[in-house]
């Protein structure tokens, strides 16, 4: 499946390479400050300096809203305004508010702080904001923003920013024309590039097409089957069974997921083609439970992994 149009909406600006790993975090308890590896040791930015950078955070996302794109464009850095034209950044502004309507709210997810680190190009001090949003057209919305104060200067910057989406209506139309667990497997699996962004669970329908109550109760009656294969593939069991086209996955003891069950199988169609679906019972963790469905659709290809604009 291939999703043309308005579908996604995936933008990635800038030329800042990743910020590193979060270790460090402010000993205030009602304060939640992250400090990536490679900082300035023992630096911690003030609550001054956070809401200055929120404050222009809050300014750049209002002018654009706003629709004045060249004021925006002003406040991103001088490195960033070269490699990206006004000109450009205007048709892809006015792009992105015809795609999304207006917005209904917005909400910073983390800030992730880097002083003077060798892992960037530049000293100074960056935050990278990750952030969520809805709009009256996309519920699905996440993505983040790398800000810029170089040393001696008054105003952040605007050095980076990514957002990924999809549009109610391209989610729709996957729901209708695939399945609503599909349109969500392909939301999940774009908002990995959203650092720290949680999507909406699994529904509970994932289970859907296994005829069994338990993990347990499904292991003990496909191992009692005919004609079955076993083997082992990552410490997952793994049994094949060709006279109903299926193929059953069981975690291991001690894995995250334990127990859980993945069944794989495909419904002959009279053609050459035949309809191949998925389905999980899962009795752990329900974020760890949610992931691993994730990655076996993923890689089983129930989940599309490149899209057309």
């Amino acid at each position: 499946m291939r999703m043309t149009g308005a579908a996604l909406v995936l933008t990635l600006l800038g030329a800042l390479s990743g910020i590193g790993p979060v270790l460090a975090q402010a000993p205030d308890a009602t304060r939640e400050v992250n400090i990536t590896q490679g900082s300035e040791a023992g630096w911690i930015p003030s609550e001054e300096l956070e809401a200055k950078a929120l404050a222009s955070w809050q300014r750049f996302y209002a002018l654009l809203e706003a629709g004045d794109d060249d004021a925006a464009h002003a406040m991103m850095s001088e490195g960033f305004r070269a490699q990206y034209s006004l000109a450009q950044f205007r048709s892809d502004r006015a792009a992105a508010r015809a795609i999304r309507g207006a917005l209904i709210t917005r909400d910073q997810v983390r800030l992730n702080w880097t002083k003077d680190s060798p892992a960037v190009p530049y000293p100074g001090i960056y935050v990278a904001i990750d952030a969520s949003a809805r709009f009256a057209a996309v519920d699905r919305f996440c993505g983040y923003t790398i800000l810029y104060l170089a040393p001696g200067a008054q105003d952040f910057t605007v050095m980076r920013f990514q957002e990924t989406l999809i549009d109610n209506a391209a989610f729709a139309d996957i729901a209708a024309t695939s399945s609503p667990l599909q349109a969500q497997l392909v939301w999940r699996l774009t908002s990995r590039s959203c650092p720290n962004y949680t999507p909406e669970p699994l529904p509970g329908t994932v289970s859907d097409g296994i005829e069994y109550r338990t993990v347990a109760e499904a292991r003990a009656a496909v191992a009692a089957r005919e004609g079955i294969e076993t083997k082992v593939e990552n410490g997952w069991t793994v049994i094949a069974h060709r006279a109903s086209f299926s193929v059953w996955s069981f975690a291991p003891e001690g894995a995250p997921t334990y127990p859980a069950v993945i069944k794989r199988w495909a419904v002959p169609n009279g053609t050459d083609n035949s309809a191949a679906s998925i389905a999980m019972i899962c009795e752990s963790r329900k974020s760890a439970c949610d992931a691993v469905f994730d990655e076996m659709a993923y890689k089983n290809g129930f989940v599309p992994v490149t899209f057309e604009k």
